[in-house]
């Protein structure tokens, strides 16, 4: 019983995408192959426990209620969501803050600014390089005139 109750109170962490949740829920019905839960429960209990943003996520890709689509429809809606998905189906909006950008001291922005000024030289002499190419191919030498 402590695999049914484990799949009953199944929920999907904040910080948990959804093929995060959807294998850990898999995990929790292979844990426990006797727990009772038809198909069409297991499902509904899956989606009852997601995020509110998941949900909204899956109805959107259900193009309506994921839960008005047939078990095979909304499995299949579930299991073609990107595996990545972190980025899409978190509820935290990302909101950058000062600790999220990147901070240079002086002293390193002017490294930077250093290196990027260096390789302009060597940029400037391969593209000369490659236009005097072009620019001897097109035009013929003294010695073929002859």
């Amino acid at each position: 019983m402590e695999g049914k109750a484990a799949i009953s109170s199944f929920h999907q962490f904040p910080d948990e995408s959804l093929s995060e949740a959807l294998e850990r829920f898999i995990g929790l019905l292979r844990k426990t192959p006797t727990h009772g839960f038809s198909e069409p429960i297991q499902l509904n209990m899956l989606i009852d426990r997601l995020r509110s943003q998941t949900k909204q996520l899956l109805d959107a890709s259900a193009e309506g209620k994921i839960k008005l689509k047939t078990p095979e429809e909304a499995t299949k809606l579930i299991e073609n969501m990107p595996a990545n998905d972190h980025a899409i189906l978190h509820d935290r909006v990302h909101q950058p803050t000062k600790k999220n950008l990147l901070e240079l001291s002086s002293h390193d922005a002017l490294l930077a600014q250093n290196k990027l000024l260096s390789r302009q030289p060597e940029i400037l002499t391969e593209t000369l390089g490659k236009l005097t190419t072009k620019m001897s191919i097109g035009q013929p030498t003294h010695s073929s005139i002859l």
